[in-house]
């Protein structure tokens, strides 16, 4: 009885183990290959995408795992497709989702995305504000070196924009990027000792 208890326990420690490394890698590599797609508009990259978020629909019968993720995964592809209001819908959804499930990091990642995509649509302001909360939420979740390189990037975007004279943060009457300069400072100062 030992022994077949035994190879039962070694066996679903590992097919779950399995599972959720291999449901990471559907998610990530179809966000990838949508993005490589949408800078190469090479049809690889779209039929990998595709061939990612079909298995992630499957599993999506679980909402609570994967629902978040197949709403980003069809949003990215619906910016691939350049289908606007379709893309902003679903970003919203998974940025709802991975909230209401919980997922910090997925949450963070939404918004980042979210961000590029504004920031493609050229509504820069939108775009901050999609990527001051993926700093937020990556900062909750821990992830201080991220949040730091979305702050840095941000910083870049507002660098572009003060030269046209439409730099300031969401709640800012300021019309530099000194806000960002003193959040990264800030930042850096509750990163953990190592």
């Amino acid at each position: 009885m030992k022994v077949l208890a035994e190879k039962y326990y070694d066996f679903n420690l590992h097919t779950w183990t399995l599972l959720h490394i291999h449901t990471a890698h559907t998610f990530y590599s179809g966000l990838v290959s949508s993005w490589v797609f949408r800078k190469s508009k090479d049809a690889k990259w779209a039929d990998r995408a595709r061939k990612a978020k079909l298995l992630m629909t499957k599993w999506a019968d679980c909402k609570w795992n994967f629902q978040n993720k197949l709403y980003l995964m069809e949003a990215e592809e619906a910016f691939c497709y350049n289908d606007i209001a379709r893309a902003e819908s679903l970003y919203e959804k998974s940025l709802l989702s991975s909230r209401e499930h919980r997922f910090i990091h997925e949450e963070a990642l939404a918004h980042e995305l979210a961000g590029h995509f504004f920031l493609e649509l050229n509504r820069k302001g939108t775009a901050v504000e999609h990527f001051m909360q993926a700093h937020e939420k990556y900062l909750e979740w821990g992830a201080v070196a991220k949040s730091n390189s979305v702050l840095e990037f941000v910083q870049q975007v507002l660098g572009k924009m003060s030269s046209l004279g439409i730099c300031t943060l969401p709640g800012s009457t300021s019309s530099s990027n000194g806000n960002v300069d003193n959040e990264v400072k800030n930042t850096r100062k509750r990163m953990p000792e190592r």
